[in-house]
């Protein structure tokens, strides 16, 4: 089944890119002024997002790992409430699995950072475990660890 919804798309495609029908192409002020990035910009944002990347995730690594999360107010680790198992608040989203880190080894890899990847595996081996009494929100592991 799914081979023949890829064969219809592929046909489909190409014979749009025969017509050379791109009508559906706004041509209006804001697509022609943001629609497309000169060499030099798209290189210059490139650079803009892996700074940001590496602020977020080097403070990471700085104050909170190996909790699940920077608490951005307190510049500390964030993770499950043992404390207090009742405080929803935190315990609904928090796993006591290094969720940060997961969640940014896509991102390691995309941005070609085979170091920071290679390093941030060894980390989660040392450090992970999924052998603790903690209730694990599908919903969060699956948006941001899968």
């Amino acid at each position: 089944m799914i081979e023949h919804i890829l064969i219809v798309f592929t046909v489909g495609l190409c014979f749009t890119f025969v017509r050379n029908d791109f009508s559906y192409y706004k041509t209006d002020y804001y697509s022609e002024k943001y629609g497309h990035f000169s060499e030099f910009e798209r290189v210059e944002m490139l650079e803009a997002a892996k700074e940001m990347f590496y602020w977020g995730y080097d403070n990471y690594m700085q104050h909170a790992f190996p909790l699940d999360e920077l608490d951005p107010i307190h510049c500390t680790g964030r993770g499950p409430d043992h404390d207090n198992p009742s405080n929803i608040n935190i315990n609904d989203v928090l796993g006591d699995y290094c969720l940060t880190l997961i969640d940014s080894l896509d991102t390691l890899a995309v941005m070609g950072d085979s170091d920071g990847f290679i390093q941030a595996v060894q980390l989660l081996t040392d450090h992970l475990s999924f052998n603790r009494n903690n209730t694990v929100q599908v919903f969060e592991a699956n948006i941001r660890a899968f």
